[in-house]
């Protein structure tokens, strides 16, 4: 079985970095991608916002020694989940995420020259 997403696209905050109970730190990331359609003419954008999950350290620590800024162009690499949740007023909400954690998924940004977090020795 196959499930594999890639996206380039800009940032729309630096990346929050959390520690969960089992001390292993995780980065959250939202990417926004675009796509525009012509009618007449006439050009109407439309951007879609993506929740990135990085569970791989090396990308993490990466990512706390060198936040990218908002608006960085990045590269996505990684695989899609469906999660819920249950809401303040009990609704039960349904997401989307990519999930950067395995040795072949990767972040890369697409502005700085090191671009590849495996080549820094932290």
């Amino acid at each position: 079985m196959l499930n594999k997403v890639q996206l380039i696209g800009f940032t729309g905050a630096e990346p929050e970095i959390r520690t969960i109970a089992s001390g292993q730190k995780v980065a959250t990331l939202r990417v926004a991608t675009s796509r525009y359609t012509k009618k007449g003419g006439e050009r109407k954008d439309y951007t879609t916002w993506h929740q990135v999950e990085i569970w791989n350290q090396g990308t993490v620590n990466w990512l706390a020694s060198k936040p990218l800024a908002k608006g960085a162009k990045v590269f996505v690499e990684g695989e899609i989940r469906h999660d819920r949740h249950t809401d303040q007023t009990g609704q039960e909400r349904f997401f989307s995420k990519v999930i950067v954690a395995k040795p072949q998924h990767e972040l890369k940004s697409l502005d700085r020259p090191d671009a590849n977090p495996e080549s820094d020795e932290e």
